[in-house]
């Protein structure tokens, strides 16, 4: 949600239609549970964090009364445009549509009262620094609501999505192809876990959490206990390969790698896109976040500290990343790994797991929630 990729203009006017169809009507009782679980009353200020259509917002602001104050964000103006001309409840909050970022929010520090952001975390091609920038307009005691698609790690969550990635794959008129970007957008989303430790990390406590399909959508809340804390130490090093997928797992192998690695070394900086068959305007839009993924992978290393090679290349991530490690000859790999029960490694396919049968050199596996001492 940054530099808003036109995908998103193009599929407003038909986006609700199309979410109620492909969740088999599911994300309405979601959105619902989900705002019923934001505790609103009158009198309060509400954001809702890449609002898309409305539909949500105009709910929150329905249940919120006419006394509370509701804004709704988005990057892209044809979506605001259809939240704009929708009907509005005359018992509901106003509402003030914004053309904005989720990554870099137009208001002050500790501003709202209430935020949420419902199925739009993972649209953001940074979505660690989203999280950070709606903690940062939380009041202290003001109340956090993520609902989302994640990665799954649990076997029912896996078989959920590849389900979804079978639908959304196989959608083949020209007018809804670029709703194949539902399926492709999970590649860039967190595990419940890495979300749930990043929230946690940023000041956000008494969380709670619940799924739906497994672990495949999650609604998570919270309340912000404190101001935010200073980010970690940024983190990065070789010939060390450091394999980035654009998670929040693989982007703190970088600490590992700033922290141990010596000044002077190489570090080959390797990100693999997945190749797959999708239609023009969804394939740009994966690329687009793949590359500015890797570009804040090497924005995580220590300045001048290492000599940084970067490198983008496109293939089955597990074989592709070992011809790599063999062709530089690297001294080590460095990449993430999700929890996933085995059934669900083994359907989802790992990259992890085949690196480890097949690497020439030691690999280091950076954990979910665990830094260096």
């Amino acid at each position: 949600m940054g530099e808003t990729p036109e995908l998103f203009n193009e599929i407003a006017t038909n986006y609700d239609r199309w979410s109620n169809l492909l969740s088999g009507e599911g994300i309405r009782a979601w959105h619902h549970f989900a705002v019923d679980r934001m505790n609103l009353w009158p009198g309060l200020k509400i954001l809702d964090v890449g609002c898309g259509t409305g539909t949500t917002t105009r709910i929150i602001a329905k249940r919120a009364g006419p006394q509370a104050a509701v804004v709704g964000l988005d990057p892209a103006e044809a979506m605001l445009t259809v939240g704009r001309n929708a009907e509005l409840d005359p018992d509901s909050a106003p509402i003030d549509w914004v053309l904005g970022s989720g990554e870099h929010l137009p208001f002050d520090d500790h501003e709202f009262d209430r935020i949420t952001a419902q199925f739009s975390l993972r649209n953001m091609t940074d979505w660690t620094q989203g999280l950070r920038e709606m903690i940062r307009v939380l009041k202290v005691g003001g109340e956090l609501t993520i609902l989302e698609m994640v990665q799954p790690v649990t076997s029912l969550g896996s078989l959920a999505r590849s389900g979804l990635d079978a639908i959304t794959a196989n959608i083949s008129n020209e007018a809804l192809t670029p709703y194949q970007w539902l399926g492709v957008s999970l590649q860039h989303a967190p595990t419940t876990e890495e979300l749930r430790s990043e929230a946690e990390r940023l000041g956000v406590k008494r969380l709670f959490i619940h799924h739906w399909l497994g672990d495949l959508v999650v609604v998570l809340t919270g309340v912000k206990a404190s101001a935010v804390k200073s980010q970690e130490p940024h983190l990065n090093a070789g010939p060390v390969v450091w394999a980035i997928d654009g998670s929040v797992t693989a982007f703190r192998g970088a600490q590992w790698i700033n922290q141990f690695v010596s000044p002077g070394a190489v570090v080959h900086l390797v990100t693999v896109i997945p190749e797959k068959q999708r239609a023009d305007q969804v394939e740009e839009t994966d690329k687009l976040f793949w590359h500015r993924q890797h570009h804040t992978a090497e924005s995580l290393l220590v300045p001048d500290k290492f000599h940084v090679e970067t490198t983008m290349l496109e293939g089955n991530p597990g074989p592709v990343l070992i011809e790599y490690v063999q062709q530089a000859r690297a001294g080590m790999l460095i990449m993430g790994k999700k929890h996933r029960s085995g059934p669900a490694d083994f359907w989802m396919g790992s990259a992890a797991r085949y690196v480890f049968a097949h690497a020439s050199c030691p690999v280091l596996f950076v954990p979910t929630n665990v830094a260096p001492a």
